[in-house]
């Protein structure tokens, strides 16, 4: 107790010499895990959002699993990909048991715990203010290093989807951070989380997305045409099978459409994609492209994006004002997050055997894609990086 008394003496004094006591530098900690890409997306917004509010501010982002050692960050991130892809209906299984109070959830939770001292030497080292989790396992483990009174820097968990989990929810946190209002009833009535730690101010995402943009401008840039109707297909993650009968019917539907053809890192998938395209003449029709740093572009010209729902995926898509079109969304949190969607009205969901004739009456009803678009724009959060480092600085203030 007498370590930590002074260790916040030193902050404080610290603060005090580095600004004005009502404005000063942060040190925020932000751990996020490599399950998917969004975690890492939203803390990279986080980082960047930060930083360019206040360059003084001092940002460290934390791979949190991979800290942790080679073998765990393999285990859960590989376990992870591969049940999500692999075995998805077991997956969801797992999901639901861990969403109640069972001894799955219990030994889900146990082993978490047991990882937390991992972490210390990175928190102890940079003497963070606050610590902000963009992972349900990094959470439960500063839960338990508050607990033991081993750290006491603030404590924000970052919920990126849109539903909420059970595994989310321990206690020693200061904020839990929701990507939108409804998911504060559930919290409330099923995981007992006092209602004056939920703060649903959106998911991070980098500013781009919601900025003004010139579609004429990005179409002559890219080799598009303003007046056709565009369907932004990011097809990374669907599996190579899938996606290329998925296109291959689109196309075959012989409407006057354009696609955006995305693939992300996956050479097999864009070196088959080309073939298909070559096969059905479709390259005057198509936009093939690998890896992009600049997806809000395409996202901005787009009437229909046609995507797995992960949580930043969505967010961005709302922001752009962009409908979606879920695709095999597997059990678990993007069948939660397409339910969602599904129900406010910013998506619809695709069927195996009809989706490219549902995309394409979507396309053939623009009062519907309107409306949708409307839809989007009431789901959209803005500036939830600012807000939620606004909330960083609340809490520390508080002290």
């Amino acid at each position: 107790m007498l370590v930590l008394c002074l260790l916040e003496y030193l902050k404080l004094n610290s603060r005090r010499e580095r600004g004005e006591s009502h404005f000063f530098i942060m040190k925020i900690l932000i751990f996020t895990a490599s399950t998917g890409g969004g975690h890492k997306r939203a803390a990279a917004a986080l980082d960047a959002k930060i930083k360019a509010l206040d360059a003084n501010n001092e940002v460290k982002v934390v791979d949190a699993l991979k800290a942790i050692g080679k073998v765990y960050d393999k285990t859960v991130c590989g376990g992870y990909h591969f049940m999500a892809t692999k075995i998805p209906k077991v997956y969801g299984v797992c999901y639901k048991v861990t969403d109640r109070k069972t001894i799955v959830y219990d030994a889900v939770m146990k082993s978490n715990t047991a990882m937390s001292n991992k972490l210390l030497s990175i928190i102890d080292e940079f003497n963070p203010d606050v610590i902000i989790m963009c992972h349900p396992f990094i959470t439960t483990m500063v839960s338990r290093l508050r607990r033991k009174g081993k750290i006491s820097a603030k404590a924000i968990s970052l919920i990126t989807d849109y539903d909420a989990h059970r595994t989310y929810f321990v206690p020693n946190i200061d904020a839990y951070v929701l990507a939108e209002p409804q998911m504060a009833e559930k919290l409330v009535n099923e995981y007992d989380v006092d209602k004056n730690i939920i703060y649903p101010l959106g998911i991070p995402i980098f500013d781009r997305f919601s900025e003004p943009f010139d579609k004429a401008e990005i179409c002559k840039r890219e080799g598009l045409d303003p007046n056709i109707p565009t369907v932004l297909l990011m097809a990374g993650s669907f599996g190579v099978t899938s996606v290329l009968k998925f296109y291959k019917s689109l196309v075959l539907q012989k409407k006057q459409i354009q696609f955006i053809v995305i693939t992300g890192r996956n050479k097999h998938l864009y070196t088959h994609l080309k073939e298909v395209m070559e096969e059905l003449n479709a390259q005057d029709c198509t936009k093939l492209l690998y890896f992009v740093d600049n997806v809000e572009d395409y996202m901005h010209i787009s009437d229909l994006i046609v995507t797995k729902p992960g949580g930043l995926t969505v967010t961005e898509s709302l922001a752009c004002r962009l409908p979606l079109a879920i695709y095999n969304a597997f059990p678990g949190q993007e069948r939660d997050n397409a339910e969602f969607l599904v129900k406010t009205g910013a998506a619809i969901m695709l069927d195996k055997l009809n989706g490219a004739e549902q995309v394409c009456r979507l396309l053939g009803n623009p009062d519907k894609l309107a409306e949708m678009k409307r839809f989007c724009g009431n789901l959209a959060q803005e500036n939830s990086a600012e807000k939620i480092y606004d909330l960083a600085k609340k809490l520390v203030n508080e002290d």
